[in-house]
């Protein structure tokens, strides 16, 4: 009797589950918007959950589904959370910029016990925190701030280079490598000594502590993949499954070194213009009113900033390079007339190049933004809709007769967005031309943002502009690359990450001409 009890008590909960879930699965049905049938109970996460693709990916597809194309928005559901899809350039300029407002917070969310890093970060940050931070934030990516780290970048720079003729002189001058891991190497080195003031050595030991905690958080293995996912799909429950954006060993690296960073600045007084000189600033700004609260009286809310800038400027700036040299490798006439512009710049500069010179080196402009059209590292954005106290909510008229309810996701299929033929011509096709002087005035501005839009966009895209330029100049500054038997020949992305990466990696050939030369001539 009492298995019979607890079997009918079973039944009529799972019952009562699927009920829940099938009603919240009519929601678009019944709001009158177009939607994509969701699978019971994981909605249209079912590629993701198999991981056949990942979510931003996955996107893009649902935004290129021939039966959408004349849609402004689609109706999703992660799991049971119904979201949208924003297809229409007014509504995305609408939602990122005009009524950003509605649009301040990301739906992404991360857990302020388990992981206060991630939680009180400029990226995750909410509400009334994000403005104040950006607000503080700011002096360290102005223009002039930038010009003055970029003496600093050259360094790193002439590291990469020593760095590859050491590589070359193993090898008769040319070797085959995985092009991303030597490009995270640069990046790594970079954003430690423009940001902390520190000596990372990545390209000297690959295996340094910077590279290695890098290399760990941006690895997307099936645990990994599993916290992005919730943090960015399922919000709600990253404090119930433990998910943690920053790991507790990366994060204890950081909680060390930056305080350690802080305590020798303060005790010297050195100023270097970097990320901690404001970090530093604010804890003395705290110090001098102690009966007001301040952010930088938890120690956490610095490393936090310290921690984003960190793992922002590293992998945006290497996947970038990585990518350009991929497509530089599978069009070497593109890549020759690269090398030409870059050669004939140091031959003009006495070999090295100013900040102005690089900036104003045309083609490497090109290259880098038809790069991060086709290879977005951030496939997509989202943010979360916000009812705004004593205002109507927002309609989609002329569109559909629907409102948007408190607290609704929206996706904007950035991967999709750069590759629809609407806006560019053969999007498939690696062309720097689009990005001309003379042809850049056609773009579409909601088409093309690599870095986001309106208030919330990238505030260190100056920054990773140039780091990927100079990683570049001085890689191709004495080295080509080709491709090899190693290489993908259709590119293919890691179904478990969250950020564009290449599936099993870029597998190039680089040439140091000189020694290559060199060594052929030897033979003879």
């Amino acid at each position: 009797m009492v298995l019979t009890e607890v079997l009918f008590l079973v039944v009529a909960v799972l019952v009562a589950l699927y009920t829940w879930f099938q009603r919240n699965h009519s929601y678009w049905q019944r709001k009158g918007i177009p939607y994509v049938p969701p699978t019971p109970i994981i909605g249209n996460t079912k590629v993701v959950f198999k991981m056949e693709n990942s979510f931003g990916m996955h996107l893009s597809e649902i935004y290129n589904d021939p039966r959408l194309t004349d849609e402004a928005v689609v109706g999703i559901y992660s799991m049971n959370k119904p979201g949208l899809i924003i297809r229409d350039i007014e509504l995305i300029k609408s939602i990122l910029i005009k009524d950003f407002n509605r649009f301040h917070n990301r739906y992404a969310r991360c857990d302020p016990h388990r992981d206060p890093l991630g939680y009180n970060n400029l990226f995750f940050v909410r509400d009334a925190h994000w403005k104040d931070i950006r607000t503080k934030l700011t002096p360290v990516f102005t223009s002039g701030k930038v010009k003055q780290m970029y003496t600093l970048m050259q360094e790193i720079g002439n590291d990469l280079e020593l760095a590859l003729k050491r590589h070359g002189e193993k090898s008769s001058g040319k070797f085959i490598t995985e092009i991303k891991e030597i490009c995270a190497q640069f990046s790594t080195d970079s954003i430690a000594t423009i940001a902390f003031g520190i000596r990372a050595n990545s390209l000297e030991n690959p295996n340094a502590e910077f590279r290695n905690y890098g290399r760990k958080l941006f690895t997307f293995n099936i645990s990994r993949a599993k916290d992005f996912f919730v943090a960015f799909f399922l919000p709600k429950l990253v404090s119930l499954l433990r998910i943690q954006f920053f790991t507790p060993d990366f994060s204890h690296f950081l909680r060390s070194t930056i305080g350690h960073v802080m305590k020798e600045r303060e005790q010297s007084g050195l100023l270097r213009n970097d990320l901690i000189d404001v970090l530093v600033a604010l804890r003395k700004e705290a110090a001098a009113e102690p009966s007001k609260p301040h952010y930088a009286r938890n120690q956490d809310f610095l490393v936090a900033q310290a921690g984003v800038f960190f793992t922002a400027g590293f992998e945006t700036s290497s996947s970038t390079m990585s990518f350009a040299l991929y497509e530089l490798a599978k069009h070497p006439e593109m890549q020759h007339r690269l090398r030409e512009e870059i050669n004939g710049a140091l031959l003009e500069g006495g070999g090295s190049l100013t900040y102005e010179k690089i900036q104003s080196l045309e083609y490497l402009s090109m290259v880098v933004d038809e790069v991060l059209r086709m290879y977005p590292v951030l496939p997509f954005l989202d943010r979360e809709y916000e009812s705004v106290q004593g205002q109507p909510d927002l309609s989609l008229k002329p569109y559909y007769d629907y409102t948007l309810e408190n607290g609704t996701p929206v996706f904007i299929p950035i991967y999709a967005l750069h590759h629809d033929p609407k806006y560019w011509t053969n999007p498939s096709q690696f062309d720097p031309e689009r990005f001309s002087p003379e042809n850049r005035k056609s773009i579409v501005a909601m088409a093309y943002q690599p870095f986001g839009s309106g208030p919330h966009n990238c505030i260190g895209s100056r920054i990773g502009l140039l780091q990927s330029k100079l990683g570049l100049v001085s890689l191709l500054k004495n080295h080509s690359v080709r491709d090899c038997e190693a290489t993908m020949k259709q590119m293919k992305f890691d179904p478990k990450g969250f950020v564009l990466q290449a599936d099993g990696g870029i597998h190039l050939e680089v040439v140091n001409d000189r020694l290559y030369e060199e060594s052929a001539q030897s033979v003879q």
